[in-house]
């Protein structure tokens, strides 16, 4: 398997996960560990698929196994958000019907739309949306609540809303211009602005993961010292 920066960064943050989990509980950030788990299996999967012996998978340039890997993570991802934004009653019911609703959407884009053979671009482009939407709530609570004890800039929650919002308009705007991109084969130093920017964003996203870990374990610690004393 040929590793490339930002699938470094990935395995390092679920590895990190692993090492922190019990400080990621407090915060109810303890799904990252399941959701990078299937990340990095799909990634790993999807960069050897010649272990499997399966012509359409190569074929299809591995397309089902991120189709799977939009239909599987998305439910983390509300679970994640739900637990980050805390919502009560009605709020919470209305939050989770959302999230059935998209859900709904995505499996129906995958068996009948377009399909599990084709990048489900509709699927993505909604779900990072979605998670878009919900990462400038989490960013307005953190700045309405503003909980002096611990900060903005020392908050888990403020490093993971920011950094995936990053991505998902990174990734809005570049799939959702897909067609012109490729049309008008728009590159950055001979290659595919996809391939360049993509990656990128990505070496953000995983790496604000690890720090937001690191802060989840160094605030608990903390905590932990300043109760015993």
């Amino acid at each position: 398997m040929n590793w490339n920066l930002s699938e470094i960064f990935e395995f390092l943050s679920l590895l990190l996960a692993i090492v922190f989990y019990r400080r990621l509980v407090p915060f109810k950030l303890h799904p990252f560990l399941l959701l990078l788990l299937l990340i990095c299996t799909i990634e790993i999967c999807g960069g050897n698929s010649q272990w499997f012996n399966k012509p359409w998978l190569n074929a299809h340039k591995n397309y089902i196994l991120y189709n799977i890997g939009i239909l599987l993570t998305m439910p983390i991802h509300f679970w994640i958000f739900l637990n980050m934004l805390d919502f009560k009653q009605y709020v919470k019911t209305i939050y989770i019907t959302v999230a059935v609703l998209v859900m709904l959407f995505v499996t129906i884009n995958f068996f009948f739309l377009q399909g599990p053979f084709e990048y489900n671009v509709y699927s993505l482009i909604m779900t990072e949306f979605m998670k878009g939407v919900l990462c400038l709530m989490v960013i307005t609570k953190l700045f309405r609540e503003d909980n002096y004890e611990i900060g903005i800039s020392a908050n888990p929650y403020f490093w993971i809303a920011g950094a995936t919002l990053i991505y998902s308009v990174s990734a809005i705007v570049l799939f959702g211009l897909q067609k012109f991109i490729v049309t008008n084969k728009i590159q950055i130093d001979g290659k595919s602005i996809y391939r360049v920017i993509i990656p990128f964003v990505n070496v953000v996203l995983y790496s604000s993961y690890c720090y937001a870990f690191y802060l989840g374990k160094k605030l608990t610690t903390k905590t932990s010292i300043d109760i015993n004393q």
